[in-house]
This record gives C-alpha cells, sequence and structure tokens, in this order.
C-alpha cells in the first residue's frame, strides 16, 4: 500500500484552477533529464443510458538510476464523479473547493526500476442528463509523488463531455446544480411483513445532478420499540431510525421504488401514531440543500387497513 508523506498539495495550490487544452494531454513542467515525470491523458466523458462514463490515465516513469517508490493525488473535475478504477487503489483523501480528493497507489505495486513507467487508470461517471452539444468542466489537478524525492509536481485536467452525435470542439461550460432535486412519496398501502414488520413502500425520485454521495431516509416520532429494521431491495446498512436508499446514487430523473420495513410498535394501540420520514442527500461531511423541502418528507402510520 502507499505511504503518503508530509509533501501533499500544499496551499498554494488549492487556489489553482488554470485548464490544459482540449485536445493535449497534460505532462508536469519540464525535469532534469534523470528525474522521474508523470504526464496525464485527456479525461474525455462519454454519453450513455446513465449519464457520462470516462477514464483519466496517469502515467509514471522512474528516469533515475535507482529504484523508487510513487504514488500520486487526483482532484476530479465534477463534484462526486469518481467511480473507481480497477488499475489503481485510491482512498479519500478530502474535500478541496468542494470537489473530492484521493491518493492513489500504482498498479500492480508502487515500485518502479530505473527506466520503468506505470500507467494508473482511475475512472469517473457524472450522473447528468446526455447533451447535445459538447461541455467542460475544469478545476481537476494531479499531484505525483515520489517516496524518496516528494513531490514531481501538479498538472490540472478537465473533463471533456462528448456530444451525443460525436463532438468535443467548442465546448460550452458545465454548470452542476448546487442545490438538490430530491423528492419522496408513499405510493401504496402499508402492510403486513416478514419478522413482525411491516411494509412502507415509498418512491424516490432525483431530479437534478447536484454533488450526492449517499441519500438517505429518516423516521422521526417512531412509537416505542419500532425501527427500520431493513430496506426492499435489501442493500446497505440500517441505523435504526435510518436507512440508506438501496441501488446506490440517483441519475438525474431517475425514480426509485424502495420500502421500508419497520418493526411492529411494543403497544398495538401505538400504530395509529404517525411516522414522518424525510429524505435527504449527503456530499462528504454535509447535507445538501434541497430547492423544495416541502416533499422531501412524507407522514404515514403502521395500522394496516383492515380487508
Amino acid at each position: 500500500m502507499y505511504r503518503k508523506t508530509g509533501t501533499l498539495l500544499t496551499a498554494a495550490l488549492l487556489g489553482l484552477t488554470a485548464t490544459i487544452g482540449w485536445a493535449v494531454p497534460a505532462t508536469a513542467a519540464p525535469a532534469a533529464a534523470d528525474a522521474p515525470t508523470f504526464s496525464l491523458s485527456r479525461l474525455v466523458l462519454e454519453p450513455t443510458e446513465r449519464g457520462y462514463r470516462g477514464s483519466l490515465r496517469v502515467t509514471i516513469t522512474n528516469n533515475s538510476d535507482s529504484t523508487q517508490g510513487f504514488y500520486f493525488q487526483i482532484r476530479e473535475a465534477v463534484a462526486g464523479s469518481f467511480s473507481g478504477g480497477a488499475e489503481s487503489r485510491c482512498e479519500s483523501d478530502g474535500v478541496e473547493e468542494g470537489l473530492l480528493v484521493r491518493t492513489c497507489a500504482l498498479p500492480r505495486g508502487n515500485d518502479l526500476a530505473p527506466g520503468e513507467s506505470r500507467r494508473a487508470t482511475v475512472e469517473f461517471q457524472v450522473l447528468t442528463t446526455p447533451r447535445s452539444y459538447p461541455m467542460i468542466a475544469a478545476g481537476g489537478l494531479v499531484t505525483a509523488y515520489s517516496y524518496e524525492t516528494g513531490s514531481l509536481g501538479t498538472v490540472p485536467f478537465s473533463a471533456q463531455f462528448r456530444s451525443l452525435d460525436g463532438k468535443l470542439a467548442r465546448p460550452q461550460t458545465y454548470v452542476q446544480d448546487t442545490q438538490a432535486n430530491a423528492s419522496v412519496q408513499v405510493i401504496g398501502p402499508v402492510t403486513d411483513g416478514p419478522e413482525n414488520t411491516r411494509r412502507v413502500p415509498l418512491r424516490v425520485r432525483y431530479a437534478g445532478d447536484a454533488r450526492q454521495l449517499a441519500n438517505s431516509l429518516t423516521a422521526a416520532q417512531l412509537p416505542a420499540g419500532s425501527m427500520i429494521l431493513f430496506t426492499e431491495p435489501f442493500d446497505g446498512p440500517v441505523y435504526g431510525s435510518q436507512a440508506f436508499v438501496p441501488g446506490g446514487l440517483l441519475m438525474q430523473g431517475e425514480e426509485r421504488d424502495v420500502a421500508l420495513f419497520i418493526s411492529r410498535p411494543t403497544d398495538p394501540a401505538d400504530e395509529s401514531t404517525p411516522i414522518t420520514v424525510a429524505l435527504a442527500t449527503h456530499y462528504w461531511n454535509e447535507t445538501v440543500p434541497d430547492v423544495d423541502p416541502s416533499d422531501n418528507t412524507v407522514t404515514f402510520n403502521l395500522a394496516v387497513a383492515a380487508s
């Protein structure tokens, strides 16, 4: 695994917003002939049935005469767009200017022999509706490091969104929503569930493309003995009064039907107690403000209607 040093991005880098030209891969500033170097591919995001997807390739070359270990730190160009990468191992490293930062190891080990190059691939997905015109988002940064000598430099990059008809030239600036546009509603009657529970069917909708890392459903005024036990589909942890919306992040315009299974109250008379469930969008350590909070809550009780 990589080892962090004290030479990660300095405060001076936090304000760096320059971008590379859209057609040219980026390379760190010229270095001595025997110094390690690194370069970036373009990040081109292709339209898909579920937003845009693309990958950035980081190549590090050890031009020195001794074996050295390397890693790199990357700041995304679009908030919440990191989606993994089979060739690199990355860990969360905070937020800068609202953009996620990750520190990544090289695939197949961090040590490079003299003259050796190795490439790491980091994948991105932007869950916004594909457009008929190309777009671009600036703000990405990559800093590569040697364990032995420190920083190799910093290279900015942009996310380039290919249009539905395949164009990249003359892009418009991509503007991401700053507020979530989420809603939740009850879509059917409360029914009996397994393990002495009540099943509450809900529909969650995410109309915009604001930054998100998770969406949660939190119940208030639960009667004694009641808690959320699991969801349908079953996915992820449940924390008594809170469950995360199953199925991962929501695409712009996506509707998803889910169900909460809530244990019956200790006192059957409390089944008529009103329960409020609120939908919230989370990003790093914040709850993203919603355009219209009035449709982010639903109220129901656990009483099952007589057949």
